[in-house]
């Protein structure tokens, strides 16, 4: 009671008060509570499709990311009969959710309502879920507290914790305690959690089962389906993925000096918002390079690509060398596992302590974590100069992603042994 009545009568409208303030400043934020008008509405409209006939399996994440990393397990979940729901806490992942539009088991998909006192009440009694899935870390005390009322078997997979102060390790304890099952990312984040919940019976490491999703992606997406320019044959590729404004200050200094001083190498960037000012600015700043973009490619060679649309980078990387990920200088790595399945040694910056896989890389040799332009300079130097080495780095990449294969089904099986009711 303690712990209810203090989030929500004190932490969350703390922190709703303090995302209205800033919203009147940051276009982002006006976007995310734009995003959530109407929502009820949607969702009554939605619950119309809610078969009772079925086991329903309701999905959370913060953001598209997440989600894509529980996808393979939510597909068994499908093909085993249920329906699903999907909600994410973050505006940034609405492009995803309109991927899943077309599953013919969804009942809703939607950014999750603010969880405000009597909001999980009505999102439980219009979805009437049979089992509650989180994914990483999003879990939601309302949420929580109102599955667990109803004797709604919960979950979380690919499981990490966040921030750990004292807090938020007094609250989440009470929350990972309500769990049927809780499937560890890695051993490192069991041990964290064993901490937090000492001899729970349902905590085990399932590992990542979004694995599963990046090689079926590089699968599905010939590099053949790129310009005839960019093949491994005709020297180096460098593709830089999700490129932020953040990294780009570090990079381009790097990437200048490296493509005068080897005349083979081709840079291929794909920034993380391909936006036609974003474009522009980098179009000016290579611009000693011809830079081309992506979609006017013809058969004629270019040194560098600007790619300005989405949904390229699994070909892109095919096609490379060795890869820099960004977001490792703003808010945290994005998919260091896509270039490193496709036999790429990875180049990111400081931030990538909560990238399980990322971590995994790094201790293997793979990858390389740089902290300012003069890092990453010397360490792209180091992998243009040694195209073997940089080339057996790629294979120990790949090595260390397939480690990984086998995940997704893991995760699902743990899933259905702790929930039985998740299969008709």
């Amino acid at each position: 009671m303690i712990a209810r009545a203090l989030y929500h009568w004190a932490l969350l409208p703390l922190a709703l008060g303090a995302v209205w303030l800033a919203a009147r400043g940051a276009p982002r934020l006006r976007a995310h509570l734009a995003a959530r008008r109407g929502v009820w509405d949607r969702l009554r409209q939605a619950a119309a499709r809610r078969d009772p006939t079925r086991p329903l399996v309701w999905f959370h994440a913060a953001s598209a990311g997440e989600l894509l990393q529980a996808e393979p397990v939510m597909r068994r979940v499908r093909e085993g009969g249920a329906q699903v729901a999907v909600t994410l806490s973050s505006v940034s992942g609405q492009r995803w959710l309109a991927r899943v539009e077309a599953w013919p088991e969804l009942v809703w998909a939607d950014l999750l309502p603010f969880d405000l006192p009597g909001a999980a009440a009505r999102l439980f009694a219009a979805l009437r879920p049979t089992a509650l899935v989180f994914v990483q870390a999003d879990l939601w005390p309302g949420l929580v507290w109102e599955a667990a009322r109803r004797g709604v078997p919960q979950a979380v997979v690919a499981a990490r914790l966040g921030g750990a102060g004292p807090l938020r390790r007094w609250l989440g304890a009470g929350l990972y305690g309500r769990m049927r099952c809780i499937l560890a990312l890695t051993e490192a984040e069991r041990a964290r959690l064993a901490r937090w919940v000492p001899g729970h019976a349902g905590l085990m490491v399932g590992g990542d089962p979004g694995i599963e999703t990046v090689f079926q992606r590089l699968a599905e997406v010939p590099a053949a389906a790129l310009p005839a320019a960019l093949t491994r044959g005709e020297g180096p590729v460098l593709v830089i993925g999700s490129s932020w404004p953040a990294d780009e200050r570090r990079w381009l200094p790097a990437v200048v000096a490296a493509l005068a001083a080897h005349p083979a190498l081709r840079v291929v960037v794909a920034p993380h918002e391909p936006t036609e000012p974003h474009l522009a600015a980098l179009e000016a700043a290579l611009a000693a390079f011809g830079p081309r973009r992506l979609s006017a490619a013809a058969e004629a060679a270019a040194r560098v690509w600007l790619v300005d649309s989405v949904g390229k980078l699994a070909a892109l990387y095919q096609a490379g060398s060795l890869a820099y990920v960004g977001g490792g200088f703003s808010t945290g790595v994005h998919n260091v596992a896509e270039p490193a399945a496709a036999g790429l040694p990875v180049l990111f910056g400081p931030r990538h302590g909560k990238s399980a896989m990322a971590q995994a890389l790094l201790a293997a040799g793979a990858a390389t974590a740089v902290t300012d332009a003069a890092g990453l300079r010397a360490a792209l130097a180091d992998a243009l100069a040694d195209p073997e080495r940089c080339a057996a780095r790629g294979r120990t990449a790949r090595d260390t992603v397939t480690a990984e294969a086998g995940a997704a089904a893991r995760c699902f099986e743990a899933l259905r042994a702790a929930i039985p009711a998740i299969i008709p």
